[in-house]
């Protein structure tokens, strides 16, 4: 595949998704589904890789397949899962423990029901990032170049929060945003489709579910935003860490 059908097949998936997100917000409004327990935007990027697939058939293939089985892949999930976890309770206590655990009386759906449903909302957000934007950009890119691009654009795509949060924390947000894709890209390069997508609504799932237990979901402040990108960051290190004996291997 060529370099430029690369860019217009990203410039596709951009658009399209751009264009659904709003279209979501409104069919959300009108059937009165509460963004807290399902947010409808997370498939706007789904509707971008479904343009992608059926304009181009091919970016529907992960490129060369070098890695086979999830049961490695789900253990790798957990563990990068843990790190990130594991920095940000140990940020937390040492700023005072300014998060605290989740009162699930302040829910507005069951705790089961509520985890449940988010499953869904980031697989369909890992349906387009991670199986049609970074599977390109590996055709071309190492895989840490890859979880860069990613994440940068990834960042870039949630725009809609910089007049709210202010430019600082936006970038800030957008660091993590890049750390959490990179860990994603080490987990998922090399895999098929399906099972590329499903570790990394693992991973995902598993991170979101975290927070939203230990820290009441966080907030919208610098701190807690540069906490979320510290551990990101020192997660991807880690990734990066573990997978380079077997880049090396495959390199040879």
């Amino acid at each position: 595949m060529t370099t430029r059908r690369i860019v217009v097949i990203l410039v596709t998936f951009i658009v399209v998704s751009t264009v659904a997100s709003p279209l979501l917000t409104i069919a959300q409004d009108r059937m009165g589904v509460d963004p807290d327990v399902l947010r409808f935007t997370t498939f706007a990027t789904t509707a971008g890789a479904l343009a992608v697939w059926v304009c181009w058939p091919s970016a529907r293939r992960a490129g060369t397949v070098t890695r086979t089985g999830i049961l490695s892949g789900v253990g790798l999930a957990v563990l990068l899962a843990f790190v990130l976890v594991a920095v940000l309770f140990t940020l937390n206590l040492t700023q005072g423990a300014r998060w605290p655990l989740l009162d699930p009386a302040t829910l507005p759906a069951p705790l089961v029901g509520l985890l449940s449903l988010q499953i869904f909302g980031v697989a369909g957000e890992e349906i387009g990032w991670r199986g049609v934007v970074q599977p390109l950009l590996e055709r071309r890119f190492s895989v840490l170049v890859s979880g860069v691009i990613t994440g940068l654009l990834f960042g870039l795509g949630h725009f809609y929060v910089l007049p709210a949060a202010g430019v600082l924390v936006y970038g800030v947000f957008v660091i993590s945003a890049v750390g959490l894709s990179v860990s994603l890209a080490v987990l998922t390069a090399g895999r098929a489709l399906i099972p590329r997508i499903a570790l990394a609504t693992c991973f995902h799932w598993l991170v979101n579910s975290a927070i939203l237990l230990l820290f009441s979901d966080g907030d919208e402040s610098l701190l807690w935003t540069s906490n979320l990108a510290i551990a990101a960051v020192v997660t991807a290190v880690g990734s990066l860490l573990l997978s380079a004996p077997r880049y090396r291997a495959e390199s040879h």
